[in-house]
């Protein structure tokens, strides 16, 4: 199993990016918004915190910028019902310890506002990681007594006209990195059309 990956980030796309490691070989890696924010140029080092999904038909690798988020992820995808693609939505849009206090709060309504998750689903992650989650990051060196109140603020990327809006800024000669950073500086909302989307990245890309 690949646990790791440290080599040169050569492409970005809205959702993964390939890097090329020592032996060049470039591996392809899911990332979350959160992590794609934080990531450097292409061209430059980076290490990710891998998780590897193995199937019959497909080697999937999810990435991570530390272990407690990897840990997070693994951690949630043990509930019944979540997969990856939503476990990369509750880790990669929020703080670990922002959603480990929604779940001590039992803030079920909170939780359904990450995309794809549906109430029943909530409530069995609140059932489920109730005890698990904050156990986990203070393992991980964490306080999370610190964030009891943290507020589970998860990005809205996935808002109905942003898919439209990303794919616009695309066509409009943007990269992946600069499409990413303009949307978590935006903050859609669900009753965003989408060219208010658009004319807000716009003043983010191309200020005045």
């Amino acid at each position: 199993m690949i646990g790791r990956i440290r080599g040169v980030l050569l492409e970005q796309e809205p959702d993964r990016v390939v890097v090329e490691t020592s032996g060049g070989v470039g591996y392809e890696v899911i990332v979350a918004p959160r992590l794609m924010m934080e990531l450097p140029a292409p061209g430059t080092e980076v290490t990710l915190f891998v998780h590897t999904q193995v199937r019959e038909d497909a080697i999937t690798l999810y990435g991570f910028q530390d272990r407690t988020d990897r840990a997070v992820f693994r951690l949630v995808l043990t509930v019944q019902g979540i997969g990856p693609k939503l476990a990369m939505a509750l880790v990669g849009t929020t703080d670990p310890a922002a959603l480990a206090a929604a779940i001590a709060r039992e803030d079920v309504a909170g939780l359904t506002r990450v995309p794809g998750l549906g109430k029943k689903t909530a409530g069995r992650l609140v059932l489920e990681l109730k005890d698990k989650l904050d156990k986990l990051l203070i393992s991980q060196g964490r306080d999370f007594a610190s964030v009891a109140n943290a507020s589970l603020m998860p990005a809205a990327a996935e808002a109905p006209a942003v898919e439209d809006a990303k794919a616009a800024l695309s066509a409009l000669g943007y990269n992946a990195r600069e499409i990413t950073r303009a949307m978590g500086k935006v903050d859609p909302q669900p009753a965003d059309t989408v060219q208010s989307v658009l004319r807000r990245a716009l003043k983010v890309l191309s200020p005045a």
